[in-house]
């Protein structure tokens, strides 16, 4: 009996021919070419127009909405329900570490690295090419289905809800963005700004600190200037506080004939729903810098980044720490910190929490914990989402829990992330694959890489699963 593996093998070459050309265009939010047109950014659109030139290349119907979702579509148009397939074609940018170019890919031992070849290119080709599988071998389906393209998942969520306005919402779906098994819990997500005056004052004067660009990152790099009193003791002090932890690195610079010292400090960047995978930069640097007498403004911000979030991806120091039976534990990554001497300062919180907590209750706490010596501006980001489940007795998980079984010999239960697919916005939506159990995270990260023999496996499983999902009666004999 020929496997699901072996009949998906052959594709392994051209699928990472086409996942090659989609890797070199990086499809990062870029302000500098937003338009009508182009709504977050020229180098969005390329990736979109490829998506759309292999389709039509290979025989599928497609079409675009308001230049922000692409959909490519097998099985009877008119067919009253549908499967959707949720992807995004936007990666975050590729900061600092990589040892290769990220925008070109490459194969080394086994391992295909590029940024999108963890979250989430690898997986969306992977699922196009089980729609291709089933188109090259003529496989009916009874229910429609559509492999649908975002462009804003790493940033706003705004575009799939404008595609299910004009497209209506599918009757169930997955989103190969995440783990298998079978993801069938997502946490709620919130992000907090908080904002305030930055005046400094005291014996040590912060002018600048910046960390971070998006909530959803652990900061690999963060920045500072400062005026100390004695330029080469700080100096020393801070190599000193480097060689305690071996995973940091970092330089000091004496600025000019001034009192000015610019640091610079290399963490670990991660995926922000999973902080505890990095080092963050931002909180290192404000570790180091909070022994020193800065008041005012300076120190608040200090002592907030640098002691009480600090190291604390479980948010236990502000009184956040919280755990669900089901759900796990609340999550805390300080993505974004900025402080400018006579302007404003900043901080962006990005929270993943169970059932049992409330948004008003993180927004309280972290009001509690910052202090109110300050006056502070604290606003929820537009992008938040409640906890999302779907029940284990549910078609759609109980179909995609066999497929995995039965192609791999191994049967897992569902589980719940902290991570937040697309798939959330469905009634019935769940993430699935294509994270094998046995490969290491590397989205968001520095070197990002996924091993090539995942590449077709994961079509597989995605290929038998439109297979039974796309034919309820033969699911259900």
């Amino acid at each position: 009996m020929v496997t699901w593996f072996e009949r998906t093998k052959p594709y392994e070459q051209a699928l990472i021919d086409d996942l090659d050309q989609i890797i070199k265009i990086p499809s990062i939010l870029d302000s500098k070419t937003i338009s009508e047109q182009t709504p977050y950014g020229a180098d969005m659109i390329r990736a979109l127009s490829k998506m759309e030139a292999f389709a039509r290349r290979d025989g599928f119907s497609y079409g675009r909405v308001n230049n922000q979702v692409t959909w490519i579509e097998y099985g009877p148009s008119q067919a009253e329900e549908s499967i959707g397939i949720l992807t995004h074609i936007d990666v975050v940018a590729a900061g600092d570490g990589w040892l290769r170019d990220a925008f070109k890919p490459e194969i080394l031992n086994g391992l295909y690295f590029g940024r999108g070849a963890h979250d989430m290119k690898a997986d969306l080709m992977s699922a196009y090419y089980a729609l291709k599988y089933l188109k090259d071998n003529h496989i009916q389906v009874q229910r429609k289905i559509r492999l649908i393209i975002g462009t804003d998942e790493e940033t706003g969520w705004r575009d799939l809800p404008q595609y299910f306005a004009a497209e209506g919402e599918p009757t169930m779906g997955f989103s190969p963005d995440g783990a298998f098994p079978v993801i069938n819990g997502e946490k709620g997500f919130v992000t907090l700004r908080l904002r305030f005056a930055s005046e400094s004052a005291g014996t040590y004067r912060l002018k600048r600190f910046i960390a971070g660009d998006r909530a959803n990152v652990v900061p690999g790099e963060a920045r500072a200037r400062v005026d100390v009193p004695d330029q080469d003791a700080f100096i020393h002090a801070y190599a000193n506080y480097l060689k305690r932890y071996p995973f940091l690195r970092g330089k000091a610079n004496k600025i000019n004939q001034s009192s000015r010292v610019a640091l610079t400090l290399f963490g670990q960047q991660a995926h922000g729903a999973y902080p505890e995978d990095g080092q963050n930069a931002g909180t290192y640097l404000a570790n180091f810098l909070a022994r020193f007498e800065f008041a005012g403004h300076a120190a608040q911000f200090l002592n907030f980044i640098g002691h009480q979030v600090h190291d604390d991806p479980f948010a236990v120091k502000i009184g956040l720490s919280y755990e669900d039976q089901v759900m796990g534990r609340l999550t805390l990554n300080v993505g974004e910190m900025r402080y400018s001497d006579h302007g404003q300062g900043a901080i962006v919180l990005n929270i993943r929490y169970p059932l049992g907590v409330t948004v008003d209750k993180i927004k309280k706490q972290v009001q509690i914990s910052f202090g109110k010596r300050i006056p502070m501006l604290l606003t929820e980001e537009s992008v938040s989402m409640l906890p999302h489940f779907v029940s284990e007795t549910d078609e759609l998980v109980g179909t995609l829990s066999l497929v995995y079984a039965s192609q791999t010999g191994f049967y897992r239960r569902p589980q719940t992330s902290n991570g937040g697919s697309y798939a959330r916005l469905l009634r019935r939506g769940v993430a699935f694959g294509g994270q094998f159990p046995d490969v290491p995270v590397s989205s968001h990260q520095a070197n990002e890489n996924t091993p090539v023999a995942n590449l077709t496996k994961a079509m597989a499983i995605f290929a038998e699963s439109l297979i039974l999902l796309g034919n309820p009666k033969q699911n259900n004999q």
